[in-house]
């Protein structure tokens, strides 16, 4: 049977409960040019980039933005999400999955962190989570953001493993997109019917245990 070596997580919405600090930044950078940011948009655009999500709620609201306030105005985003950022505690760590990650490590299950936000190492910090992983790739360093798989196929590269021994676990579209193309078994944590394209779908990340985990991935790889 082919054993899980490697777990790549997202963070916001997987690791952390930090969606809700994408939502007050981004409602409130856009809220002085007139521009509605709605909870169905903030679930929406997980996983993109702060100027992507910028301009497609720009464009969603029937307008066009210049590139220079499109930057600026996604700095503006990152300036609030910082301001938010620091009340930050272990509390904001998702249900379950401290317990899971030490699962892992216990189980010699090596893991990395694969998410769009350049904020990734100080939000572990803060809530107390990076002991658990060898890797958080930099944005910075890929040619292409999600939807493309390069995030997630430069952490398993790093973590040396075979795809069929890697699992990846995402909770939002863009995300889970970019894992469908990279041969590892895939997981899908919540409400988006997107999630239901994954390998195994959970409603919560109370679901996920080594155990249920490890019993997926098996039936998988004997498909």
């Amino acid at each position: 049977m082919k054993m899980i070596e490697a777990v790549i997580f997202d963070m916001d919405g997987v690791l952390t409960d930090t969606m809700p600090l994408y939502y007050e930044a981004t409602r409130d950078t856009l809220l002085p040019f007139g521009i509605e940011y709605t909870w169905e948009q903030n679930d929406r655009l997980k996983g993109i980039s702060r100027r992507e999500t910028i301009r497609t709620v720009w464009e969603e609201a029937g307008r066009k933005i210049e590139e220079e306030l499109e930057i600026r105005l996604a700095e503006e985003r990152n300036r609030r999400y910082l301001q938010l950022m620091d009340s930050l505690t272990p509390d904001h760590i998702l249900p379950g999955m401290e317990s899971f990650l030490k699962e892992l490590k216990e189980n010699g299950i090596r893991m990395a962190v694969a998410s769009s936000s350049r904020n990734a190492p100080e939000v572990l910090k803060k809530t107390g989570l990076s002991w658990a992983f060898e890797y958080t790739i930099d944005p910075l360093s890929l040619n292409r953001g999600k939807p493309d798989p390069e995030i997630f196929l430069k952490a398993r590269e790093l973590l040396g493993v075979e795809e069929r021994r890697c699992v990846g676990i995402e909770d939002g579209e863009a995300g889970l997109r970019g894992l469908l193309e990279t041969g590892m078994f895939t997981v899908g944590v919540g409400s988006d019917p997107f999630m239901r394209n994954a390998d195994w779908s959970i409603a919560s990340t109370w679901d996920l245990t080594l155990e249920a985990l490890q019993e997926k991935h098996h039936k998988w790889c004997v498909t």
